[in-house]
Order: C-alpha cells, then structure tokens, then sequence
C-alpha cells in the first residue's frame, strides 16, 4: 500500500480463501484487461466476464490466458449459463468451460427461472470437473425471497457443491 491506514486488516497474498475481490469485466479490450491487472492484478482473485460478453468478446483466450498468468481465477457469467440452460444446452455449457481451460463456473437463475432442485443438479454435475459459485436472488425488482429462505436456499447450494454463493439483488444486467 502507498500508505497507512488504521483499523484496515493486513492483505493476504494469492491464493487466498476469504477476503476474495471479484472484478467483473463487462467486454474489456485486451489492452484495457491488461491495464487493470498491471494497476491492481495483486489485489484481484476473481474475474467474471459478464453478461454473456465473451460471446462476442475479441480475444477471448488471450484474455483469460493473461489472466490465468496474472493469478487471477476466470470464469463465465450466470447470465451465460442461463441462456444456455433455456436451450437445453446444459452439455455445451460443460463443454465450453473445458474448451476454454476454466477452472471455475458459475450457476445462477436470475433472469431465467430455474427450479431449485434442478440448479443443484446442475451445481452438483460441475462440481464433478470444476470449482462453482453460484448466485441466489434476482434480478428483477419486485420479487422478493425472505431471509429464511435466501439461508435454506445458500445452505442447499453449499451442500449440492457450490464453493461459494453470492447474494443477488440487482435490478438490472
């Protein structure tokens, strides 16, 4: 750090388990990918390409490969798993995660309902080959999940094979 600052704990070095930054990369350049991992790359343990950007995201496997470099975790967004789910590609999905050499999925049902029971299927079949996060919540504004069952659904992720799961509550994305 440039400086001191109380009352901030001490920074752990890579790999770390907790105290995890996620940076989402929403259709960076290349360039602009490796800007930020030279600006803070030390201080980054997770980066999602979202919203389905590496769909059309120019050089896709050089961007993860720079990454994956730099220590840094890479993985697809729940956005993209979901498109996939709703068209019954669920084995592309798998294969495209190994296609592009990732080590992390995420499994999510924000912007397309997916019954629970499924979703653990679905964390428990990746968990097989690789390391899940998924997300509980919405998207949408209006709907509403009591904390009882936001815990009951996390504890059910976790148990299926989720290692980690993030609480979602955007209204947009």
């Amino acid at each position: 750090m440039n400086f001191e600052l109380s009352h901030i704990p001490v920074r752990s070095r890579k790999p770390r388990e907790e105290g995890l930054t996620m940076v989402m990369d929403k259709g960076l350049s290349l360039r602009q990918a490796e800007d930020l991992v030279e600006g803070c790359g030390d201080l980054v343990d997770l980066v999602k390409l979202g919203f389905g950007s590496s769909y059309v995201m120019p050089k896709l496997r050089d961007k993860i490969t720079m990454y994956r470099e730099a220590g840094i975790r890479v993985y697809l967004g729940g956005t993209l798993f979901e498109a996939f789910v709703a068209r019954g590609g669920f084995n592309e999905y798998r294969k495209l995660v190994d296609k592009l050499g990732l080590d992390l999925a995420e499994v999510s049902d924000g912007s397309v309902s997916v019954p629970h029971d499924d979703k653990c299927r679905y964390i428990s079949t990746l968990a097989k080959d690789v390391t899940v996060l998924s997300e509980v919540g919405s998207k949408e504004s209006g709907i509403l999940i009591s904390p009882a069952k936001w815990v009951r659904m996390m504890q059910t992720e976790l148990e299926a094979g989720s290692w980690k799961v993030i609480a979602e509550a955007r209204e947009s994305g």
